[in-house]
């Protein structure tokens, strides 16, 4: 198997019958080498399956060193790696964030072979982070801290301010009353971190009418800065939520043939009005009698425009709905997906402002729809 191939199966995106079945047996292991890393742990357990649990915790070991050898012979499969040369590509890809974690991931294995493979077990825990690959969420969530990482450690800044402000004015109010407690400002920071945190355990309490009015401005801080945090956080993930919807969307618009002569501005514009949406085969798109609230583009797959007493095939680049859109009139027509197919969907208002914002598609669309009126289609 060749490098390309063998990195397109073991890639995350990758939907292809080999790619989902590594996929299904990857998470598998995952999850059997964690629960043997529990049951390890509880005596009895160990004591009436000792030796199954070491055979499936070798399995499992053996799994990832080979998974960890198999990526790092992929690594010149990756789009762009051709130039860098087959072995600076690998040594590249052992040095990366995700090499690094998949070789800690064969560490465990390593470790069942010098040491005590009890002891091996408890690294099992490296394997959860084997699945951040496979979570679109925790990798926006590395890409959001990354963009807000200076917002993020300002407050922070502010955080350990205020935490330190407050554990000083602690110290001062109520050392005198509770100085086994409150006796030295790193002391006092224990209450200041509770009240912060509004966790409030209430093993140390303020006992002076003063300490305890600065308890509540304390929790009052403390709520007020995480909820900075949060607010920098959601606004992060909404804005690299629009950007990934935004690069899928022009990805797939840029796929269709309809949209080969236009210009990337248009492109553009496009791309931001469409929703690209995921049939699988033999569902329905639209039914016949439905009001038209939107058109569609097919991006992949093949579709099926059911007529009587014929039908009609749509593919890549074939668009319908228009017809609707333009008249007023119910859908005359039912479409089906022959196999699982990508489309870009374009509500009735989005349509409105496309044909004010680009003339030329607009004049193909309408051209397509009055060859359709004629044929009575959709």
């Amino acid at each position: 198997m060749d490098e390309e191939r063998l990195y397109s199966i073991l890639h995350p995106d990758t939907r292809d019958p080999a790619a989902r079945v590594f996929r299904g047996v990857h998470h598998a292991m995952v999850a059997a080498g964690v629960g043997i890393m529990l049951a390890d742990t509880v005596v009895p357990w160990r004591q009436a399956y000792d030796d199954v649990l070491d055979a499936g915790f070798q399995i499992v070991c053996a799994f990832f060193f080979i998974e960890y050898v198999l990526r790092l012979w992929a690594a010149p499969g990756a789009p762009g790696a051709a130039h860098h040369g087959r072995w600076r590509s690998r040594l590249a890809w052992a040095r990366s964030l995700g090499g690094v974690f998949d070789l800690l991931g064969a560490l465990p294995g390593v470790l069942d072979i010098v040491f005590d493979p009890r002891y091996a077990s408890l690294f099992g825990f490296i394997w959860v982070f084997k699945l951040v690959r496979y979570s679109p969420g925790l990798v926006s969530l590395e890409r959001v801290i990354g963009n807000a990482r200076h917002a993020l450690l300002s407050v922070l800044l502010g955080f350990g301010i205020l935490l330190l402000l407050a554990a000083s004015l602690a110290y001062l109010l109520e050392r005198s009353t509770q100085p086994d407690v409150f006796g030295s400002i790193p002391a006092a920071l224990w209450w200041a971190i509770v009240t912060m945190t509004t966790t409030g355990y209430g093993d140390v309490i303020p006992q002076t009418v003063l300490g305890r009015m600065l308890s509540g401005i304390v929790m009052v801080s403390g709520i007020l800065v995480f909820a900075l945090w949060a607010g920098i956080l959601a606004m992060g993930f909404a804005e690299e939520t629009r950007r990934r919807e935004f690069l899928r969307t022009w990805d797939l618009v840029a796929k269709v043939p309809f949209f080969h002569d236009v210009g990337a501005a248009a492109i553009a514009d496009v791309a931001q009005l469409l929703r690209p949406r995921d049939y699988p085969a033999g569902a329905v798109i639209v039914r016949r009698g439905e009001r038209g609230d939107c058109m569609y583009f097919v991006a992949s797959g093949e579709l099926e425009i059911r007529l009587r007493p014929e039908s009609i095939r749509l593919g890549p680049g074939d668009f319908f709905g228009e017809l609707a859109l333009l008249t007023g009139d119910p859908r005359n027509a039912t479409i089906v997906a022959l196999r699982q197919a990508t489309l870009l969907r374009l509500d009735i208002v989005d349509f409105r402002h496309l044909l004010g914002r680009q003339p030329e598609l607009a004049g193909i669309i309408r051209a397509a729809a009055e060859r359709r009126l004629e044929a009575a289609i959709v």
